[in-house]
C-alpha cells in the first residue's frame, strides 16, 4: 500500500495498491473497524489463554494418547466407556481441553487441528481470518458495497 500525506481539514485521498481512490473519512472508518476487530479477536484469545488449565497440548502427547487409546478402542467397538473414556477425562484435566476434543483426539480425527488450537491460544497467535493481511481487502469490499 502507498499513502499520500492526510489531515483532516483538507480533504485528501488514500491510494490503494488496487487503484480505489477514497477518502480519509473512510480510510480512518476502515481502518477502525479493522483494529476493533483485531483488538476482540486479540481479547478474546487472551481470556482463552488465562482460562487455560493445566499443561498444554503438543502434538507428541495427542499422538501419544491417540496411539495407546488403539488397543482400548478394539477392546470397547469403538465406544466411549470404561477405561477408554478414563483416559479422556484424563486427557481432559490435565491438559484442559473439551470432551468432544479428547473424544476426537482418542479416535485420531482433527488432531492436527487441536493442537494449532491449542498452540496459538498459548503463543497468542491470531488465526487466519482474524490476521489484517486477510480482512484488510474484505472491510473495503464490505465498506463499497462490492
Amino acid at each position: 500500500m502507498s499513502y499520500e500525506p492526510m489531515s483532516r481539514s483538507t480533504y485528501k485521498t488514500y491510494v490503494v495498491d488496487d487503484g480505489w481512490n477514497l477518502p480519509y473519512e473512510v480510510v480512518e472508518e476502515i481502518t477502525f473497524m479493522m483494529v476493533e476487530s483485531q483488538s476482540k479477536a486479540f481479547k478474546r484469545l487472551y481470556e482463552q489463554k488465562k482460562q487455560h488449565k493445566g499443561d498444554w497440548l503438543t502434538e507428541d502427547v495427542a499422538y501419544d494418547y491417540a496411539c495407546r487409546s488403539l488397543v482400548l478402542r478394539a477392546l470397547t467397538g469403538n465406544q466411549y466407556i470404561g477405561k477408554l473414556r478414563e483416559r479422556g477425562e484424563e486427557l481432559q484435566e490435565r491438559y484442559g481441553v473439551t470432551e468432544l476434543e479428547a473424544i476426537n483426539i482418542l479416535f485420531e480425527r482433527n488432531v492436527d487441528d487441536y493442537v494449532q488450537k491449542y498452540y496459538r491460544i498459548k503463543n497468542l497467535i491470531l488465526p487466519a481470518e482474524d490476521r489484517d493481511e486477510e480482512t484488510e481487502d474484505e472491510m473495503f469490499r464490505y465498506y463499497l458495497d462490492i
